[in-house]
Parts: C-alpha cells; structure tokens; sequence
C-alpha cells in the first residue's frame, strides 16, 4: 500500500513540477499584438537543425523531413522575467508562417508551446516539425540532378519595415546520420531578405532555408542502363549475318526491338510519371532509336546485296555497310547518351 502511495505522489509530483516551478512566473501585464517598443523593425533571429531527411517525392513536389526551428528576439517589457517560460499566447510572438505547402506536424504545439526568457529581455522559441513539405524542384537531368530544396519563413501580416528576419550566426545544423535512401545532402545554407510575393500587397521579411542534396545515379546506370546496353548490343548481331540472310537478320531485329519496349514498359514504375522529358526518357527513346535503325540498316543491305529497282548487285557495298555498321552503332549509342547528358 505504502509503495503505491509513494508511486502515486511521485506521479503527482512529476506531473505538477513545471506549474511549481513557474509559480513566480507571472505573465507580464503588456498587449501580445503590439510588437516590442524600439526603433526601426522588430528583428527576429532564425536558424535551423535538420534532425532527419526521410525521402522525397519526385512526382507530388514533395520532401519528408524533420525539422527544427530557433527563433529568438528581445522584447524590452519582459527584461525582469529572466529564466521564466511563457505560453506564446501570453507574450508577444512573431507571426511566422511556412511559405511552402505543407502537411507539416508541429510537436510541441500542443506539449510545451512556450518561450523562455533571457537576460534582458531575450526571447527563445523552438518547434519541431515533422512531416512532407513542397519542395517545387525541376527533373530536367534526372538521374543525374542536383537538387535545391527551398523551405522559406515569413511573416505576411508584418511589413519589412515592421519585422525582419535574421539568420543566426550558427549555420544551418545537419544530422550526421540520415535516413534517406538515393540522396546525398551535401549542406544547408540559410538566407533572409525582403520580398514582394504575388500573394501579398506589401514587401515582406522572408527566410529561405536551402538544402543542397545530388541523386545517386548508381541504382538507375546499373538497373536501367546497363541492361538496356545489352539490350540494344543484341540488335548488333545483325551487322554480322550474311545479306543474304534476310528473314534471319530482320526477326533478330524485331526480337531486339520488342525486347527494348517490354524493358522500357517494365521500368516506368521506377520513373517519375512527368509532363516532360528527362534525360532518362531521352536515353530510353534514344537506346530504341537505335535498334529501328538496325533493323532499317538490315533492309538496305539486303536490297544491296540482291539489287532494286533495277539497280544491279552491289554485294561488296552491302558487306562494306555492315562492316561499318559493327563500330559505328556502338559510337552512336554511347556517344548519344553522352551528347544527351551535356545539353
């Protein structure tokens, strides 16, 4: 009995030792919509810690991340309430938003949303956010891009000239250990200024925090292009067949060439479904390119060989072509690919 008491009155004690230890604290007597008094805008000081970067979402726009966010900022009224914590509905708060659409999950909204308090006045906020947040980046190179993921902070109902924000002096902090897969964050950098958004009527503080991130290319050139390589390699073999081995030369062709499709069909669930072209769409439509071109090749020399339209035979012309043809579709395929990555 005595041991359930005793657990009882620690629980008691655990659960009501903030409240006690606040006690003294009172909420200072001031208007929480009136910014701190002083000349010039109210400046908010913002940083960044990148606790985890869990995925991103190449077709919906989207980044998983966990996020943290520092904000601090002196407000003269509450100078004597050095080591106090405060609701932020009891004390001025900087009307911040997220600039990106999110799904985004506040973790200390409804645990422990509070500042604490300084000397002279110094104000500190921290919020956790976890959860997906549009990142607008571009597939043009996939899969070989680097991507810029901006997460921008303002405040839309204060003007520049009311509330600015400014990077801390303590770079954006990135996890030593992240759990994303095909990515490589390679930093963070933070940056503010003023901005004119089309959603406003006014200038407006903004903070962009950019995480700098490259695609590993590795799972996509030896699950994707490799195989493709040997894929198109196989409609080679025809450059090496008699001329006069027609019907042998063009079903080789056409074997290749559905093979080329089924592979490509088979791989679409891997790629991002786009409007546009990427450069993998482009090697992919390229890679099959060249395989019609073989069986097409396979056709001319046959017609050399036998003679057309009244044309005599041109047997040595016809062997001349597909010895040609044996270097020059590897420098084709390749070099393309290579081209295609350059531009």
């Amino acid at each position: 009995m005595r041991r359930q008491f005793g657990g009882l009155a620690l629980l008691l004690w655990i659960t009501f030792l903030p409240a006690l230890a606040l006690a003294d604290c009172l909420p200072p007597q001031m208007r929480t919509d009136e910014r701190p008094p002083g000349e010039g805008p109210t400046e908010v000081t913002i940083g960044f810690a990148l606790a985890d970067f869990l995925g991103v979402n190449d077709v919906d726009q989207n980044i998983d991340v966990d996020l943290r966010m520092i904000m601090e900022w002196t407000d003269p009224r509450l100078a004597g309430q050095a080591g106090c914590r405060f609701g932020v509905a009891e004390v001025w708060f900087p009307p911040v938003l997220l600039g990106n659409s999110a799904s985004l999950r506040e973790a200390f909204r409804i645990t422990r949303n509070q500042v604490s308090v300084g000397e002279g006045g110094r104000v500190r906020y921290v919020q956790r956010y976890t959860g997906w947040i549009s990142s607008y980046h571009r597939l043009d190179r996939f899969p070989f891009d680097r991507q810029d993921f901006e997460i921008r902070v303002l405040a839309p109902d204060l003007t520049a000239d009311e509330l600015v924000l400014v990077p801390a002096e303590v770079p954006p902090r990135i996890a030593a250990r992240l759990n994303v897969e095909g990515w490589e964050i390679g930093g963070a950098s933070l940056s503010a200024q003023p901005q004119q958004l089309t959603i406003l009527d006014h200038p407006a503080s903004v903070a962009s925090l950019t995480l700098h991130a490259e695609r590993e290319a590795t799972y996509y050139i030896y699950r994707i292009l490799l195989p493709l390589s040997f894929v198109v390699a196989m409609s080679w073999a025809i450059f090496w067949g008699s001329p006069e081995r027609f019907e042998f030369r063009i079903g080789l062709g056409a074997t290749a060439m559905l093979t080329a499709i089924a592979f490509s069909l088979s791989i679409a669930g891997q790629l991002p479904q786009l409007g546009y072209l990427t450069l993998m769409d482009k090697m992919l439509i390229w890679a099959v390119g060249l395989v019609f071109l073989s069986m097409a090749e396979s056709l001319v020399s046959w017609l050399m060989n036998k003679g057309w339209d009244g044309r005599p035979s041109d047997k040595r012309g016809a062997r001349r072509l597909d010895r040609v043809s044996r270097w020059l579709f590897p420098v084709l395929l390749f070099g393309g690919w290579a081209v295609i990555c350059l531009l």
